[in-house]
């Protein structure tokens, strides 16, 4: 067999090999999905109810006290951003579009919280950020207990008077194939103002002031755990259809290989046939 055509054939196996692998991964990525999916829709309503709680202790608390909990310190300019990002690659323009995001938002003094070894990266080109990476792997093991310590974390370095705000960003889940980069402002607590809601507060035996600590520790702990959920469920997504788009091109690639093949074969049979009848006319 000539030389070009031994070159093309071990690419053409070279290629076959890559989809398999990208093949693999999309499997991978799509029973991760589903399974994220199913727990996610569950998770979503439990947030829900406890938002609605917490939006009429707001309301009512707003009457009542002056706590920072309830608005933004003018005083301060600084931030607190929460970012989330993924610590595989292969996910498409998934990193690059939280990277961006966090460029755009981003001013000189805020400090970040990282999670995901993407974004660490991203953020350690610029040694003058102040970075907390002490929850980055959080993701390996997402549960309520790990996004409790966080909360805890997050609420005591914003009463401390640290921050004007604590957001986090991360990717909001729309579709299989869509999603977007996205921040919810955690603390103060952005709730809905409702000055004609008649509020009777209920009985709980606690202070208001200690009714709202207690109630937006919970919610900032199924916030995070909600929203680090949705940005899983995005990255994994992402990852699915970078394969998927992976597997397609490869496919593609080969079909062209194996014409580019096919003729170059047809090409060399053609010329030992000339070559051969050559030979008997000159005999």
């Amino acid at each position: 067999m000539p030389q070009g055509l031994n070159k093309v054939k071990r690419r053409i196996s070279t290629v076959e090999n890559t989809k398999k692998i990208t093949n693999a991964m999309k499997l991978i990525s799509s029973v991760k999905v589903r399974q994220i999916q199913n727990g996610y829709v569950t998770r979503v309503a439990f947030n829900n109810e406890l938002n609605d709680l917490l939006n009429i202790i707001c309301n009512y608390a707003s009457t009542k006290l002056d706590s920072p909990l309830l608005k933004v310190n003018q005083k301060i300019s600084k931030k607190l951003y929460i970012v989330v990002s993924s610590s595989l690659g292969l996910c498409g323009s998934y990193n690059y579009n939280v990277a961006r995001y966090l460029s755009e938002v981003y001013k000189n003094g805020d400090e970040i919280i990282t999670i995901g070894e993407k974004i660490d990266r991203e953020v350690l080109k610029n040694n003058e950020v102040k970075t907390y990476r002490d929850f980055k792997d959080i993701l390996n093991n997402l549960n309520m207990s790990n996004c409790r310590v966080l909360q805890k974390f997050i609420i005591e370095k914003y009463m401390s008077g640290e921050y004007s705000e604590v957001i986090l960003i991360y990717t909001k889940y729309i579709n299989q194939i869509a999603s977007k980069v996205a921040e919810l402002r955690l603390l103060p607590l952005d709730y809905k103002k409702n000055k004609n809601l008649e509020l009777k507060f209920p009985d709980l035996g606690q202070d208001i002031d200690e009714t709202l600590l207690k109630y937006t520790k919970k919610y900032i702990t199924s916030a995070l755990y909600i929203k680090l959920f949705e940005s899983l469920l995005s990255e994994q997504s992402a990852r699915r259809n970078a394969m998927d788009n992976a597997d397609k091109n490869a496919e593609e690639l080969v079909d062209k290989l194996r014409l580019e093949y096919n003729k170059a074969r047809q090409t060399a049979i053609t010329q030992e046939i000339t070559e051969v009848v050559s030979g008997s006319v000159n005999k």
